[in-house]
């Protein structure tokens, strides 16, 4: 971890996407110096997922994906052992185009939604089924190779709008009963298909999907549609990207536990801080998140890259501490991945130029 923390101020390197895995206890991390480690490494700048459960059967790998392990055997991300980590299919539904057209025609959003993750999921079995048609013509090799188990893939509903959703209905964006009601309603029933359309060889989670591209996409259709916009990049949180009124306990609350329970796919909490914390304020926000059920999140510090002389630094910097050249770049998560802000897409670069950033966090 710290070899891999130092060669990111060397190369800007966006790969591989790391994860502190923790268990747990009574409102904080079962393992004391492994909950104290992981906030060292976040206060000497390191860029890593923190997975925080109070179940030892559950796993989070890259920028989402949750599974439930059910027996103990080896695996990668691949889904080729016992832990099942990957999806072969992810079918996203966009909820804040599905909520205002059934709310447009007088039906119940809920039913009307139903109506809508019922058809994903036949059309995610269909797909299955052209994989198995590919396999038996030797066209899938990985899977032949033993490398991938087609059984052990999820197939994924995705989800993006959910909070634009919200806005159109009225509901406020912060931790309050009816935006709790809504995000269960919400999210419960895709849980129920789910389940209901389970089988041994079928198995389906429902994901908020990072949507680094399909964010983008939704607004301007949706736009263009004549709905109801609010932003031109669908958020990927529980909360408004922009909006500075939430705190970091708040954020926490809002990816805690009555609003994930839904998502077998996984959601991330992304905290966007601009200057790192000590060790101690990271170790205590690991409790906040075990206390809240936070059980998947990042921090979020933008690191400064020199394009003169190609300096980085792990802070964010208006001028490069090693030239003094004020030709700057910055690096951050899109969503799941780190990536110079230049090289985001024209929408998302818009999108990050909107992201609220906490300040000093007193101890």
């Amino acid at each position: 971890m710290k070899w891999f923390n130092n060669e990111r101020t060397r190369s800007p390197l966006t790969f591989p996407v790391e994860t502190m895995a923790l268990l747990s206890e009574n409102g904080d991390c079962r393992d004391e110096e492994w909950a104290s480690f992981t906030a060292e490494m976040y206060a000497e700048g390191h860029s890593f997922f923190t997975y925080l459960s109070d179940n030892a059967d559950s796993l989070s790998s890259c920028c989402r994906l949750r599974n439930e392990i059910t027996d103990n055997e080896f695996s990668y991300t691949l889904g080729a052992g016992g832990v099942s980590t990957g999806s072969k299919s992810v079918l996203t539904i966009n909820l804040n185009r599905c909520i205002q057209y059934a709310v447009n025609h007088n039906i119940p959003y809920l039913n009307y939604l139903g109506e809508i993750v019922d058809l994903c999921h036949k059309v995610q079995i269909a797909y299955n089924e052209n994989l198995k048609e590919l396999q038996s013509h030797g066209m899938l090799p990985l899977f032949d190779a033993g490398y991938i188990n087609i059984d052990r893939q999820y197939l994924t509903i995705g989800v993006n709008g959910l909070v634009e959703a919200a806005e159109f209905l009225g509901i406020p964006i912060n931790d309050n009963p009816q935006y709790k009601e809504y995000v269960q309603g919400v999210l419960g029933l895709i849980e129920k298909y789910n389940k209901q359309y389970r089988s041994k060889e079928l198995m389906f989670n429902c994901e908020m999907i990072p949507a680094e591209n399909v964010g983008v996409k939704h607004a301007k259709w949706d736009r263009e549609d004549g709905y109801f916009v609010p932003r031109d990049c669908y958020n990927s949180y529980f909360y408004i990207v922009e909006d500075d009124s939430l705190t970091i306990v708040d954020k926490f609350k809002l990816h805690g536990a009555p609003y994930i329970e839904h998502l077998t796919g996984g959601s991330a909490l992304h905290m966007n801080l601009d200057e790192h914390l000590s060790k101690e304020q990271y170790r205590q926000l690991l409790r906040v998140a075990a206390t809240e059920g936070c059980n998947y999140f990042t921090f979020n510090i933008p690191n400064t890259i020199c394009n003169d002389c190609g300096h980085i630094d792990k802070r964010y910097l208006k001028e490069c501490p090693h030239c003094h050249s004020k030709n700057v770049d910055y690096m951050t998560r899109i969503i799941g991945y780190l990536k110079r802000v230049s090289n985001f897409s024209q929408g998302r670069q818009e999108e990050a130029r909107r992201r609220y950033y906490h300040g000093k966090v007193e101890s």
